[in-house]
């Protein structure tokens, strides 16, 4: 942030009501809206923030605890303010200089914090941290039951996988292997095949605005292809959090995309621009190497890369939601054929017409249907 724009935030803040609910039993400041906007805006290094830390993890719904201290020879402090997410949560004119803030109905990951002291000689001194919040409650198990198997190609390194009318779009990986293929489901048979150039490692699909994206791993390029002559149409970058792309998916006018982290970066799906991110956790921290993606029904279902798990995440929280296990999906002789730690779980198609749900694994030699339930 520039030096203009802190000022001008400051000046904002100034003119807010200080009204807010804090969550202690302190004395709180009674000043006037008058009395504030009178301060002069001259900020000074005045303050430390003795907890919490810069990036510390917390639960939702417990207690966030907020202490901050003078620094020597700093003007005698006449109220303090206390922010989180620019919301007023305490204000007080007597020491301790502490509040509680419980945090609840929250996003998961970062916040931030902020506390202003208003001293006596007219300066303002501020010091902001941000925290990560964690879920408190645990991801629903799902279990799950095999309705159909169908062959899949042992060449496919699936990258990402999508259901459009009556068949499976296919992206793979490996440079000099990658593809876009378009595939009967009932025999496993790529009916249309593009090969990506030999620089390119191919990476999620999936169908927007009649159009199919495909992802690149590390190339910081986005196709955009027509979905009947696989012709590129377009090209753009990821815009992710580090310019990688895993699994994309679409949902109500926008992508979403997977980079190996645990962040999914959400883009205009007309203009490609980012508008946010979501932060994915569970009740035990970070969910990280979210990989392939598919949207169903309002939440967003994602491999995590290197097990066997798809987490069900909540686009509007980042809360991971759901778990599902398919370490026993394939049988022992089918896993025996793999590479252990590379050709793993990763591919997830939904059929919106039929309510249909399909898996598979990169260079897995079968395709499943499957039904999920809560245990």
């Amino acid at each position: 942030m520039n030096t203009h724009s802190f000022l001008s935030l400051v000046c904002f803040l100034l003119l807010v009501s200080c009204n807010g609910k804090s969550v202690n039993n302190n004395k709180f400041t009674d000043k006037s809206f008058d009395e504030q906007t009178e301060k002069t805006t001259v900020i000074v290094n005045s303050l430390r923030l003795k907890q919490p830390h810069r990036g510390d993890l917390y639960t939702m719904g417990g207690d966030v605890e907020i202490e901050m201290t003078p620094r020597n020879r700093a003007a005698g402090i006449d109220s303090v303010q206390f922010w989180a997410d620019e919301t007023l949560i305490g204000s007080l004119t007597d020491e301790p200089w502490i509040v509680k803030w419980v945090p609840e109905d929250q996003k998961m990951g970062k916040h931030d914090l902020k506390v202003m002291a208003y001293h006596e000689d007219g300066t303002i001194g501020i010091v902001s941290t941000f925290v990560n919040l964690k879920t408190n409650i645990p991801p629903v198990e799902y279990s799950y039951e095999i309705i159909n198997e169908f062959p899949h190609d042992r060449g496919a390194y699936t990258q990402g996988l999508f259901y459009h009318e009556g068949f499976l779009y296919e992206g793979t990986g490996q440079r000099g292997e990658s593809t876009l293929r378009k595939v009967k489901l009932e025999n496993g048979e790529a009916l249309s095949v593009k090969n990506l150039e030999q620089e390119y490692f191919g990476e999620g699909i999936t169908f927007s605005k009649g159009k199919i994206i495909q992802l690149t791993w590390n190339a910081k390029k986005v196709f955009v292809v027509d979905p009947v002559t696989f012709e590129q149409e377009d090209t753009f970058e990821p815009n992710t959090s580090n310019n990688q792309g895993w699994g994309i998916t679409s949902a109500n006018n926008e992508l979403i995309l997977s980079d190996g982290t645990n962040v999914l970066t959400v883009l205009d799906a007309d203009n490609y621009s980012r508008k946010r991110i979501i932060e994915v956790y569970d009740n035990s921290g970070m969910v990280t190497n979210l990989n392939e993606l598919e949207y169903i029904n309002g939440k967003i279902y994602a491999n995590v890369w290197l097990t066997d798990r798809i987490v069900i995440i909540n686009p509007e929280t980042g809360r991971v939601e759901g778990n599902l296990n398919l370490g026993k999906i394939l049988k022992l002789a089918d896993k025996k054929i793999l590479i252990e730690g590379d050709e793993v779980l990763n591919g997830i198609a939904w059929d919106s017409i039929t309510n249909r749900l399909f898996v598979t694994g990169k260079r897995w030699p079968k395709l499943f249907e499957i039904k999920i339930d809560k245990k």
